[in-house]
């Protein structure tokens, strides 16, 4: 699970810096989906989809929980970026 995490988060971070650069209005926009809607989707994902496929309930709903925080922090670190750095025009 930790590799599959970390593919994510690897796979998100690249796609975010693929795409905002060095504009920060990018980098706001992609901080505020990725904190504050990815996260709830995510979940629903483990919890209707994983979680009846291989049959455990519990333990997809707190890896869900797991991936869920993990992107709501990466979400708030991409916020930070955009907040802090300087906008190129």
């Amino acid at each position: 699970m930790i590799f599959v995490l970390a593919g994510y988060i690897a796979l998100l971070i690249f796609s975010v810096k693929a795409f905002a650069g060095k504009q920060a209005h990018r980098w706001i926009h992609s901080g505020y989906i990725t904190a504050f809607l990815l996260p709830f989707l995510v979940m629903a994902v483990f919890l209707r989809i994983i979680g009846p496929f291989v049959g455990s309930g519990i333990g997809a709903s707190a890896v869900g929980m797991a991936f869920a925080l993990v992107t709501l922090i990466t979400g708030l670190g991409f916020l930070y970026i955009g907040y802090t750095s300087k906008s190129t025009h």
